[in-house]
């Protein structure tokens, strides 16, 4: 951007490890808006908008069409005095020391201290949206006691118009419902000053109160431009796109303002403001055009000048309110002024001024109270190029221009071309040796270009060694590196309202950084594997979460751990997070499937002796020993999830330890000591008659779901009763019919009535 344009402006700062901190910059166009409708601009932060989760400061203002426009863009490695007194200086340096009117920010007391030592001259008002959000708890506690206090309470703050109106309205109502020692109310009347616009009335604050169009700009770059895992160098890019964009937007309002309208009456006052006006600001105007035939007006008797207007319908319901408002209006001096202070304070006309001028058939509205930043003609030509991008060459010509006559060319050439096969060589070869012809000479020029920059490198180099303060030796020798080079990335910044304690971090209540994108793993030939993120190894290797060899080798580590220890009463959310966290972790692959395998053939439906048992028991000893040694987290984080107990009781172990009988870790040795004992007692061979337990019955004996007895006579059960249901529906079906049958009332059953008769 500084290439294409020398007044885009940009500054960054760097901490004690030269990591980078704080970041601002502005471009070309943007400084020329800020000269043009830089008088109020609102202030406010964003969150998890790039990848360091560095706070997004975004400075918006309002131009002639009504449209939010970016005046700057800040990125801050925290939120605290310094680093907002860098912003705005920064700010303020950008815009050649022109501060604003107003300033709105929320409640961040870090910025409310920063604000007066960099803007003296700037009135700082809070965010009235910010306010009533933070008090929004204890206020509907209280809208539920009272019923008909928020509609009072928001009467109190829209419609005062001195400080004494709205004083006496809060007076009133707290002494109506007994609201003094209510701690809200309290903190809301004690900052009364800085977010209740009848105390400022007469500032300029170009129809801004609250923050909400840096709320606004801020989701239109979260939605559309940045994302979370966006790099620096990205974030800045889609964020000039983003200004780019708004500028599209304000030129086609700027076209569409030129169009031809028509006024809906005859004064002279109205086609003046249409023909000043942009279309959106003139929108605003017939809108209170059309509400100010509502008033009436009456004539002071002390001052042939002074009208007093009021709404013909006026409200009883709240007696401190004027209802009626004294305008002074003096056609010989060109003075229209209102006691509601709207246009000072917006810079646009209220309802009273235009009701009066509508009653005086006023021609002409003295050019003063119509502001240039709301006509068509605000945008002025500053000092320098206000274009972000080149539009003309060196010479001067346009670009636009060069670009329509080479298309017509070529599209000529190519047409041409098209005829014949030797046409078609000759337009080819030609379009290569003009392509060629000019990469050499981009090429010359670069060149030249690099030459200049080494001699002005080397003369500068020679202006410091001839320096007359101190000797060669203690001057610092330019260097011919990149300056940007040894900036290091910044940390992840910890903002407002996270968690910044060692222990909540180790407890895992302080959220992680979001992981930067990975870069895709190449096959043998250096292509990219694929594009797709695994969703548990992290990485781009051509495969998905469900083919992920990591996964796979951590469920065959669990399964091998079940295998060994026996299942346990975990549930399966917890067994997924476990295989995810060993998924995750750097499993070293190998061909030794040993040591992920049990003996499968272990099974109680053998014939079983003692030396078979001891050889088993071996077995199993070298087993859990080369176990242990390859998975010895998951071990921990079982034994952790087993401590919890549970109130059912086993039918296998007879203890209440969370399992039962088909997930009791110890109902193998359990049942081979049973085996034990009955061959011991009597001496004959027994043979257990399964191992897995049946879903219905919940027993082990040698069956499955399917072929439970017990499900069967359930099957039969319900057999039984569907076909006594169906015999019963049939009966009353017959029955149904035999009772139609008598009511029937067709010719026929008539005539065989008359004949029994």
């Amino acid at each position: 951007m500084k290439k294409e344009n020398e007044n885009f402006f940009y500054d960054y700062k760097v901490d004690d490890e030269n990591r980078l901190e704080n970041v601002f910059w502005s471009n070309a166009s943007s400084r020329a808006a800020y000269a043009d409708f830089g008088d109020c601009i609102t202030f406010d932060t964003t969150y998890k908008s790039n990848k360091h989760h560095l706070p997004l400061a975004v400075f918006v203002g309002v131009n002639n069409h009504l449209q939010s426009t970016i005046f700057g863009v800040a990125l801050m490695g925290n939120e605290s005095e310094e680093s907002f007194k860098w912003v705005f200086s920064r700010f303020l340096e950008c815009m050649g020391g022109k501060q604003p009117i107003c300033i709105l920010t929320d409640q961040c007391p870090a910025m409310a201290k920063a604000i007066p030592k960099i803007f003296p001259r700037t009135l700082h008002k809070f965010c009235r949206w910010h306010i009533m959000n933070k008090h929004k708890d204890p206020l509907k506690k209280l809208y539920k006691l009272f019923p008909y206090l928020k509609d009072q309470l928001t009467a109190i703050l829209n419609h005062p118009l001195m400080p004494s109106e709205f004083e006496d309205a809060w007076k009133a109502l707290i002494e109506k419902y007994n609201l003094h020692d209510i701690n809200v109310m309290i903190n809301l009347w004690a900052e009364r000053k800085l977010w209740i616009s009848a105390y400022w009335k007469e500032v300029f604050c170009a129809r801004m109160t609250s923050t909400q169009r840096s709320e606004s700009m801020n989701f239109v770059l979260k939605r559309g431009f940045v994302t979370e895992r966006d790099n620096l160098h990205i974030f800045a890019k889609q964020v000039n796109n983003c200004v780019q964009a708004r500028h599209e937007a304000e030129n086609a309002e700027a076209n569409a303002s030129t169009g031809i309208r028509k006024t809906v009456t005859r004064y002279g006052f109205e086609a003046q403001v249409m023909d000043k006006y942009t279309r959106a600001v003139y929108s605003v105007f017939r809108e209170r055009q059309y509400h100010s035939t509502a008033f009436r007006i009456k004539t002071s008797q002390d001052n042939p000048n002074n009208y007093l207007v009021h709404h013909y319908n006026q409200s009883k319901e709240f007696a401190w309110s004027r209802h009626e408002f004294r305008v002074l209006a003096d056609e010989a001096e060109g003075r229209y002024e209102c006691e509601c202070k709207l246009w000072e304070h917006t810079g646009l006309f209220c309802h009273h001024v235009i009701a009066i001028f509508e009653h005086l058939r006023l021609d002409e509205i003295p050019s003063k109270y119509i502001l240039q930043r709301y006509t068509k003609d605000a945008v002025t030509n500053p000092d320098f190029n206000r274009r972000d991008y080149r539009t003309t060459t060196e010479d001067g010509t346009s670009i636009e221009y060069i670009r329509t006559i080479l298309y017509s060319e070529a599209v000529k050439i190519i047409n041409k071309g098209c005829s014949s096969e030797a046409k078609f060589q000759i337009a080819l070869s030609a379009f290569r040796d003009a392509d060629s012809r000019l990469d050499n000479e981009n090429a010359e020029l670069e060149n030249n270009e690099d030459a200049e920059m080494e001699n002005n490198e080397q003369s500068s180099n020679q202006d410091n060694t001839t320096r007359e303060t101190g000797s060669q030796n203690d001057i610092p020798q330019a260097e011919n590196n990149d300056p940007y080079a040894d900036i290091q990335p910044p940390l992840v910044a910890i903002t407002k309202g996270s968690k910044t304690t060692d222990a909540a971090r180790k407890n895992g209540k302080c959220k992680p950084p979001v992981p930067a994108r990975p870069e895709p793993e190449l096959d043998e030939y250096g292509r990219p594997k694929g594009t797709r993120i695994c969703g548990t190894c992290n990485k781009i290797d051509g495969h998905n979460s469900r083919t992920c060899k990591a996964r796979q080798l951590a469920k065959k580590l669990l399964e091998t751990h079940e295998k060994v220890y026996g299942p346990t009463a975990s549930s399966g959310n917890i067994k997924v997070r476990i295989r995810n966290l060993l998924a995750r972790q750097h499993i070293p692959e190998t061909d030794d499937e040993e040591k992920l395998d049990t003996d499968e053939g272990e099974c109680f439906e053998d014939e079983t002796d003692d030396e078979e048992y001891e050889q088993e028991d071996e077995d199993e000893d070298i087993t859990e020993q080369e176990e242990t040694q390859n998975t010895p987290d998951v071990d921990d984080k079982l034994e952790n999830l087993n401590k919890k107990g549970g109130q059912r009781k086993c039918s296998v172990c007879n203890l209440r330890l969370g399992h039962y009988a088909s997930t009791c870790p110890n109902k193998e040795k359990i049942l081979q000591q049973q085996i034990i004992e009955r061959q011991t007692s009597d001496g004959a061979i027994v043979k257990p008659k399964g191992v897995k337990a049946c879903g219905t019955c919940n027993k082990i004996r040698g069956h499955n779901s399917r072929t439970c007895e017990r499900r069967q006579l359930e099957e039969q059960l319900l057999h039984l009763q569907s076909t006594e249901n169906d015999s019963n529906t049939m009966e009353d079906r017959s029955k149904e019919k035999k009772n139609r049958k008598k009511t029937q009332t067709t010719p026929a059953a008539i005539r065989r009535s008359t004949r029994k008769r």
